[in-house]
């Protein structure tokens, strides 16, 4: 899928008026290599697919749950010799919970709404294209639900991605962008005298347009 969407980013940046760019010149009234650099700002969307992941004694599950999911997002990029370095800070909905069943304790759900987080990006600008790496630290609420109770809580953890980003016009951009979330360490407590150990992550395809300053 991530295929299919990087491609359409690339026809629709062929299709723009492109004539501006070229190998030795950015867009009209930008030098060679500042396409890239400084601050950027923009909204994004696409899908969501958070997991759980539930265990009580000897039994069992796991179940995920995949939703529409929205975001923003700004950082700032710096050109160190043929690399681009950056920072970001985003925020994005992940959507609803996931439902299970888990042998002894009967219908549970679990899923995250939404998550913060703070990365750093490092990308190989091509003309007008710039394939990334990025990893950082989110702050993600998740929610759980067993025996009737239900905890919502913030947990942390690593978050890992890659994507494909084009200027597309000026300063405007567009991208793809895939972000993996996961939490540090399992969370174990009773829920109304059955202990559930769990854990969850998340994982998402957003698309992304932005505007650099």
């Amino acid at each position: 899928m991530l295929c299919a969407v990087l491609t359409a980013l690339v026809g629709s940046a062929r299709a723009a008026d492109l004539g501006e760019f070229s190998s030795a010149q950015g867009p009209e009234g930008f030098q060679p290599g500042s396409i890239w650099a400084g601050s950027y700002a923009g909204f994004e969307a696409g899908l969501s697919q958070s997991g759980t992941e539930a265990e009580a004694g000897s039994a069992k599950t796991d179940f995920d749950r995949t939703d529409a999911a929205f975001g923003a997002f700004a950082g700032y990029n710096w050109e160190v010799s043929r690399f681009v370095l950056g920072v970001e800070a985003g925020g994005a909905y992940l959507g609803g919970q996931g439902k299970g069943t888990l042998s002894g304790v009967g219908a549970i759900k679990g899923g995250s709404q939404w998550t913060a987080s703070l990365r750093g990006r490092a990308g190989v600008p091509i003309g007008n294209f710039m394939p990334y790496l990025s990893a950082g630290l989110a702050a993600t609420e998740y929610t759980f639900e067993a025996n009737g109770r239900k905890k919502s809580e913030v947990q942390f953890g690593p978050m890992l991605g890659a994507g494909l980003e084009v200027a597309a016009h000026d300063k405007w951009r567009v991208r793809a962008d895939y972000a993996l979330t996961g939490v540090l360490g399992e969370d174990k407590e009773n829920f109304n005298g059955t202990t559930i150990k769990r854990s969850a992550g998340n994982h998402r395809l957003m698309l992304g347009i932005s505007r650099a300053f």
